[in-house]
């Protein structure tokens, strides 16, 4: 075979193999910035998306009334601080979740943390699987 057919076929392979590196990066890359999306704890990011489970929590000391008000619901980021209480996202400021309003672990029975809260009042929060 001539030399400048080895040289085409090179740099042929040579391009499939940095188009197959930047596809595989971009779905890494997809992968990584979804979850943080969808636990982003802003209020009404991702309600809809659970809404029918939320519309049937209420608050542990409460069964009379109901945690979701059809958008103060979503998935947050939560960890238990150092005096063992939980804390939550709310997409401005961490939350101290009063032990009254916590709901079982997994609740929502997607493995994340959620939360139901208006201008900073927690009415329900549910912790997701611990990761460590």
């Amino acid at each position: 075979m001539p030399p400048r057919f080895r040289t085409h076929r090179l740099a042929l392979a040579t391009a499939a193999v940095t188009v197959g590196f930047a596809l595989a990066g971009a779905v890494a890359l997809t992968a990584w910035l979804a979850p943080a999306r969808a636990q982003s704890g802003a209020h009404g990011d991702g309600h809809a998306a659970m809404h029918d489970i939320y519309k049937n929590w209420h608050p542990p000391q409460n069964p009379g009334t109901s945690c979701c008000n059809n958008s103060d619901c979503r998935p947050t980021r939560a960890f238990v601080d150092e005096d063992g209480h939980w804390r939550a996202w709310n997409g401005s400021a961490w939350l101290r979740i009063p032990q009254d309003r916590v709901l079982p672990a997994n609740f929502a029975g997607d493995g994340r943390s959620h939360i139901c809260e208006k201008e900073g009042f927690v009415y329900c929060f549910t912790p997701g699987e611990i990761r460590g």
